[in-house]
């Protein structure tokens, strides 16, 4: 007999055996009571015994599975801790983007409520320096009377009496200032 069928045939008696050790093992259930484990046969008992080695050697796999498990739990809950955390930065984010787009406009706003002012102040200044002009001017044209001045004093008028170069600084120093915050602020200049 040749290694071949002998190997054949050691596996069909295994596999009849196994047959006849599992109508065994049914019968011994309906009669638990009449249990023999001299009446199991061995190569039942190898195939148990190598099912349990290979139960035992993926005890390391349930292991390793476990970790996983409890790691990819951790890092869920890591995940919802963060994604909470965003959002709560992103919503104090666009609540500031908010409060600083309204700050913004308030700046707009008032910048031009400013610049109606300047050009308003402006004009005024323009109208005080016309009426400034006119009264130098009625100063100029109005002369002292002889009785007021000493004898022999060369004829006088109003505009003598008035300190002309404090005027015209403070006017020059007035428009100096005004061209300098022109250019500051960019407002345009008015002809």
């Amino acid at each position: 007999m040749s290694s071949r069928s002998a190997s054949s045939s050691d596996q069909r008696s295994y596999h009849e055996a196994d047959r006849d050790a599992d109508h065994h093992i049914d019968a011994d259930v309906d009669a638990s009571a009449r249990f023999d484990a001299n009446q199991v046969p061995v190569e039942v008992l190898v195939k148990h015994l190598l099912h349990a080695k290979q139960s035992l050697s993926s005890i390391n796999l349930v292991l390793r599975a476990h970790e996983l498990a409890t790691n990819a739990r951790q890092m869920h809950e890591e995940s919802v801790v963060l994604g909470a955390q965003a959002a709560f930065l992103r919503r104090g984010i666009q609540e500031q983007t908010r409060v600083l787009h309204l700050v913004r406009k308030m700046m707009t706003r008032a910048y031009d409520l400013g610049r109606r002012d300047f050009k308003k102040l402006i004009v005024e200044l323009d109208r005080a320096n016309s009426l400034l002009e006119e009264t130098m001017a009625t100063l100029r044209n109005t002369r002292v009377d002889s009785s007021f001045r000493p004898l022999g004093e060369e004829p006088k008028c109003l505009m003598d009496f008035v300190d002309e170069k404090t005027v015209d600084g403070m006017r020059n120093a007035l428009k100096e200032s005004i061209k300098e915050l022109q250019a500051r602020t960019l407002l345009p200049t008015d002809p």
